[in-house]
């Protein structure tokens, strides 16, 4: 038989009871917590969110049933669009109305290029307020069918299409109307502006918005239209905030540059030949009332068609073999641009009959007039060193050099600048 063997029972060692927690399994716990915590703080901030939300809307949709009720109750000559505000528990609301004529069963706008005469008045109200947070606009709809006798007849209508420079409709636009009757109107999402009912005769349609321009830089354009008895007559505007470029006349150090060159930008939208000249003086310039055109615009020194490094003559011909302006500079609306303006560098030596040095001696430079430049273009420029010699910079072209009070052996010299050429010098001799 085996014998059974007992003893004390075995004592557990300080720090080996496994009922407590470690550092580790204290940390990952409380990640673990943290993590669970912001998952649910993120639904109740959802949630509330949403609650908010659907609260501004419930407002909303009050607030353009009212409006709707406002709209029937007032007398129909009396409704015109307008937008006012109304503050509910602290928030501000704006209520928008607009109003549009249409043809019964209309699927389209006035604007749109359907010529039918208008006999409903299409009502959109809209409510906003501020933190949308991407919810939707509350809008509301109807349409309302004029008194008999409200109109004559016997009048056409006017149908205002405003866009931008991205070719979208410009919203809230002020549109004029001057002749027969003086209107105003603001217009609609879809950039429409109508006038309705109107004499016929001969009416001024114009724009007149701070800060705004059209293709031609125009800040009051006007266009003519002339209204027929039962029918539309259209009329389309771009306009969109301006923009300005700043530009740099660049040349090389202890080059002279005359002070009052013009600048050339090129844009092929600017009428009638593509190109618009600027006068004005120093060699930073900041040319301003530029329409955003999403194509930039070209630049170069010069008023004259052989300055533009592009430039072509009356048959077609181009002035400077693989001439390229310079980048477009792109413009945004209501900001600025900016780029250096490249010019032709040309190196003179004036010396007298006997080879000496003239020093002291003004550079005359002189540009024939062409189909660009009516009067051509004239610049004096700088004076010699002592040992007869001066580097210019002037825009590319051809050029006739002389001397301030001297006359040049055998009358001004002749250069020709191009874009591509480089060491240009000359030689003139006084006699």
């Amino acid at each position: 038989m085996k014998k059974q063997v007992t003893g004390k029972p075995r004592k557990h060692r300080l720090g080996s009871d496994e009922s407590g927690m470690s550092l580790i399994e204290l940390v990952v716990a409380i990640s673990i917590f943290a993590i669970v915590m912001t998952g649910v703080a993120a639904t109740l901030a959802a949630g509330l969110a949403l609650t908010r939300t659907n609260q501004h809307r419930s407002v909303a949709a009050n607030l353009a049933s009212q409006e709707m009720d406002t709209i029937r109750a007032s007398d129909f000559s009396s409704l015109v669009d307008r937008s006012v505000t109304q503050n509910v528990g602290g928030i501000t609301y704006t209520i928008y109305r607009s109003l549009t004529w249409v043809a019964h069963n209309a699927s389209n706008g006035p604007c749109d290029g359907v010529n039918t005469a208008p006999e409903v008045l299409r009502v959109h109200v809209g409510v906003d307020w501020p933190r949308r947070r991407g919810a939707a606009i509350v809008t509301s709809d109807s349409v309302i069918t004029p008194p008999i006798g409200a109109y004559n007849p016997q009048t056409g209508h006017i149908a205002v299409r405003v866009l931008n420079r991205d070719a979208q409709p410009s919203a809230f636009t002020s549109v004029l109307l001057t002749g027969g009757t003086s209107r105003s109107a603001l217009t609609n999402a879809e950039g429409c502006a109508f006038f309705a009912f109107l004499p016929a005769g001969t009416y001024n349609v114009s724009m007149n918005s701070v800060g705004y321009v059209d293709r031609q830089g125009t800040t009051s354009p006007t266009q003519i239209a002339n209204v027929a008895i039962g029918h539309v007559t259209s009329a389309q505007f771009d306009y969109d905030r301006q923009g300005t470029i700043a530009l740099s006349i660049e040349g090389h150090d202890g080059t002279e540059i005359p002070t009052n060159l013009p600048l050339t930008i090129g844009n092929t939208t600017l009428l009638p030949s593509g190109t618009r000249t600027y006068s004005g003086t120093g060699t930073s310039r900041t040319i301003t009332g530029l329409f955003p055109s999403l194509d930039g615009y070209e630049y170069w020194a010069g008023s004259c068609a052989d300055a533009d490094p592009e430039g072509v003559d009356s048959n077609g011909t181009a002035y400077h073999l693989n001439g390229v302006r310079s980048p477009a500079v792109a413009v945004a609306p209501g900001s600025s641009g900016s780029g250096n303006v490249d010019l032709a560098l040309l190196s003179i030596q004036v010396q007298n009959s006997n080879g000496t040095p003239v020093s002291g001696a003004s550079i005359v430079t002189s540009h024939a007039p062409d189909a660009r430049c009516s009067t051509g273009e004239s610049y004096t420029i700088g004076s010699t060193r002592s040992d007869g010699t001066i580097e210019i910079a002037i825009p590319f072209g051809t050029w006739s050099l002389g001397i301030l009070g001297r006359s040049v052996v055998g009358g001004p010299a002749s250069t020709y600048l191009s874009p591509s050429s480089t060491g240009n010098s000359i030689t003139l001799v006084l006699s």
